[in-house]
């Protein structure tokens, strides 16, 4: 009996014993962990795509017309301003042309002189005949006026007095006959006859006269009138011999200009101000109108060019913001997007997108290699340390911590990778606590003492 008390007593010691060594493990298997409050902050998507320097504007430079090239005045990457001589052609033909032009105008120009020459010779001559004419009408009608007034009243006056004159004569030189009428008085009567007989022959002449005045001027009349048609008809003759050669004169003043324009266009000046990208014709090449001889651009403001995927481009916005980064100069420039094409490119099916930066100190050059990051629509979101989600066959997972100190295995989605820290779409929220340290030894449901606080 007493052996079995005993037995029992040490039984009890050992059991109380065990409970104590139990709890002292218990204590001793409390793991230490680290713990970071989560909180969510506005994130930024950040796209990245890479693309190439260009100028904001090129111009490939070409001659207005054919010909040899004579010289390239520039070299690639000289700086050039408005106006400065690129090239210039050959200009034996062109000044050959001009020559020819100049000559043709001056032929026009003589024939025109000549022609008008002519007009006014002739416009002379009609007035001198027109003046002819009104001279033989005047002598018509004075003529006409003697015969119709004053010759007929001086022949009848004459006639009058011969008439009278010869009956005296005859009566005195019966009387003389007869000795009864005087030498004298006969001698006077005679002579008196004679003078009244040639005044009335005069008076008949006069009629003669004016008759044959009259024929005369109508002839000299007819002769001017003859004279006004043909140098009429000169006149208008020549009058579009004058237009004919001002338009001959006007078609070669124009031809001349045409040499001269082609002549000046032999020389070939830079469009705009910036830097000769490439010489894409040497001396000595025969080249067409509008064929590039240079190639130039400004670069005082360049573009980052990129392409974008369909995704993303409605999500970009002009004057947004973007960071370039160029790979040979390992440096980060700020710039702005100044394009956004509507329309993809159908080789990448991307839509170009041109970033405008500046580039005053000229260190930016064409074809550059360089990245660009925009940032896209700005969101709530959180990040937690990469290290603190843990990877079970089952999904992505942390420890979350609760108030009496024990951790519970929670899933969660997680998203993009921020440096150390990843992003949790669904299965945290702001203000949990979650293991960060020690997580990697925990089991759900375990106990656990706090090393330190992160928030």
């Amino acid at each position: 009996m007493k052996k079995i008390i005993s037995l029992l007593l040490l039984m009890t010691l050992l059991a109380g014993c065990s409970n104590v060594n139990a709890e002292q493990s218990s204590k001793a298997e409390l793991r230490t962990v680290g713990v970071e409050t989560v909180e969510a902050n506005g994130y930024g998507d950040v796209l990245t795509v890479s693309g190439n320097i260009v100028p904001t504007q090129t111009v490939k430079a070409s001659f207005k017309i054919p010909g040899v090239l004579y010289n390239v005045a520039v070299s690639e990457g000289e700086s050039v301003v408005v106006g400065q001589t690129l090239a210039t052609l050959d200009k034996v033909d062109y000044n050959i042309q001009l020559k020819g032009a100049q000559a043709v105008k001056s032929t026009a120009q003589a024939q025109t002189n000549a022609a008008i020459a002519q007009r006014q010779a002739a416009t002379a001559q009609r007035e001198a005949a027109t003046a002819q004419k009104e001279a033989a009408a005047i002598d018509i009608e004075t003529a006409q006026l003697q015969l119709d007034t004053e010759i007929p009243t001086k022949i009848e006056q004459a006639k009058a007095q011969y008439d009278l004159t010869k009956t005296s004569y005859d009566r005195v030189k019966e009387l003389y006959e007869q000795g009864i009428a005087s030498q004298s008085q006969f001698d006077e009567i005679s002579a008196k006859l004679t003078v009244d007989q040639n005044t009335y022959q005069q008076a008949l002449d006069a009629k003669s006269i004016a008759e044959s005045k009259i024929k005369s001027a109508q002839s000299q009349l007819s002769a001017a009138e003859a004279q006004i048609s043909m140098t009429t008809a000169q006149i208008d003759m020549t009058a579009a011999q004058v237009s004919a050669s001002n338009a001959q004169v006007e078609a070669s003043d124009a031809q001349v200009d045409a040499a001269r324009t082609n002549l000046q266009d032999t020389v070939l000046t830079s469009p705009i101000n910036g830097v000769v990208l490439q010489k894409v014709s040497e001396a000595g090449e025969t080249i067409s109108a509008g064929y590039p001889v240079v190639a130039i651009g400004d670069i005082t403001d360049v573009w980052a060019e990129i392409g974008v995927t369909d995704d993303v481009v409605n999500k970009i916005q002009k004057g947004q913001q973007a960071e370039v980064y160029v790979y040979g100069l390992n440096q980060s420039f700020i710039g702005v997007v100044d394009e956004i094409n509507s329309l993809a490119d159908t080789t990448t099916r991307t839509f170009p997108v041109k970033i405008r930066i500046d580039n005053a100190e000229g260190i930016l050059k064409p074809g550059m290699i360089c990245r660009a990051e925009i940032a896209m629509d700005n969101v709530e979101s959180i990040f937690v340390p990469i290290d603190s989600v843990i990877h079970f066959a089952e999904g992505s997972a942390v420890f979350l911590l609760n108030e009496d100190n024990t951790v519970t295995k929670t899933t969660v989605t997680t998203g993009e990778i921020t440096g150390d820290r990843i992003q949790i779409y669904s299965g945290l929220q702001s203000g949990d606590n979650i293991v960060t340290k020690g997580q990697f030894t925990l089991h759900d449901g375990d106990t656990v003492q706090i090393e330190e606080m992160k928030k």
